[in-house]
């Protein structure tokens, strides 16, 4: 017994196009990434200055609180300052942008954000702020 199948113009249409959705698709999400612009690109600098404020007001109570702190630093590279701001109640970090003063490191400048990497090779997020906070 021989079948014999008959395709409607519709359905063949919307099969060859659901094909070409599909292959675009593909094809889209294989393509590289576009190149990252110059400002993105990593930058060496030296840490001038590291500063840290304690924000969480001390008062008495019962219970442990964790204490955040804003980390105040300036990084000079190619002839320009930048001056970012870092909350964090982690000891480990401070540490870390503490011992990275005077020193060269690498970092990445994102809009109004910059990303550091510190010799240890922690990434801290900062914000970039006017050179008052520095």
């Amino acid at each position: 017994m021989a079948f014999h199948w008959e395709l409607r113009p519709g359905v063949l249409s919307v099969v060859l196009f659901a094909g070409v959705f599909l292959v675009a698709i593909a094809c889209a999400q294989s393509s590289a990434p576009p190149p990252a612009s110059s400002s993105e690109s990593p930058q060496v600098g030296k840490i001038l200055s590291v500063r840290k404020v304690l924000l969480t007001p001390y008062f008495v109570s019962r219970f442990p609180q964790i204490h955040y702190y804003m980390l105040y630093f300036a990084i000079h590279a190619s002839e320009r300052t930048y001056c970012s701001e870092y909350e964090t109640p982690v000891l480990d970090e401070i540490d870390d942008l503490f011992s990275a003063k005077n020193k060269d490191v690498e970092f990445v400048l994102k809009g109004k954000s910059l990303t550091l990497r510190t010799p240890k090779g922690r990434k801290l997020k900062a914000r970039l702020v006017g050179e008052e906070r520095c």
